[in-house]
């Protein structure tokens, strides 16, 4: 019997989230500054302007030191927000923690009245990637459906995930919906898929 596409992603989830949460256990301090540094020096950060990170929750690699390294850079930084459960995500600035209201399940993001922003570097999490440039999310498709429309709408961005390391798999299912992603940047190393 044939396992369907999102049978074998709901298993790799399962799977994914405990390694996951043993790394983020076993790896306390997985910010590399050095990574980021050649990682800024190959996509030119200075010509950069807006980047859009997330908020870490739960055993996602944490962002906070990445969040602050991007306004020390004085770039804007801005934060998803889910505003339509079937659509795309919308981006909002990000001015400091203390503003952030808990958002749809229960996830920080900055308060309806901040300025809504089309980033030109998009941070992705990922519970999985693989060497072809495909991750593995929680399954709502919000990024997917983003940066389809981004593609479809001739926005220039880069995406990049972030994750550990050891979250690498040799191969994430994957169907017509899925996005490849253009780098990936661990405590380790980056990949490059473009």
């Amino acid at each position: 019997m044939k396992i369907n596409i999102l049978d074998q992603k709901k298993n790799l989830r399962i799977k994914q989230s405990i390694i996951r949460k043993n790394l983020f256990n076993k790896i306390k301090n997985s910010f590399n500054i050095k990574i980021f540094d050649e990682f800024f020096k190959k996509i030119n950060f200075e010509s950069i302007r807006v980047v859009s990170s997330f908020k870490s929750i739960n055993s996602e690699i944490s962002t906070e030191e990445l969040n602050v390294l991007i306004l020390k850079k004085n770039k804007i930084l801005c934060l998803p927000v889910i505003t339509d459960k079937e659509g795309p995500l919308t981006f909002r600035k990000f001015n400091n923690n203390k503003e952030l209201v808990d958002g749809y399940m229960n996830i920080k993001e900055p308060p309806v009245h901040n300025e809504i922003l089309n980033p030109d570097l998009i941070f992705v999490p990922c519970l999985a990637f693989d060497n072809n440039g495909f991750r593995l999310g929680y399954g709502g498709g919000y990024y997917d459906k983003t940066l389809s429309q981004y593609k479809k709408n001739n926005i220039n961005f880069i995406s990049v995930g972030f994750a550990f390391d050891d979250q690498n798999v040799s191969n994430v299912p994957r169907d017509k919906f899925d996005i490849k992603l253009d780098y990936v940047i661990t405590e380790k190393k980056i990949y490059s898929f473009i």
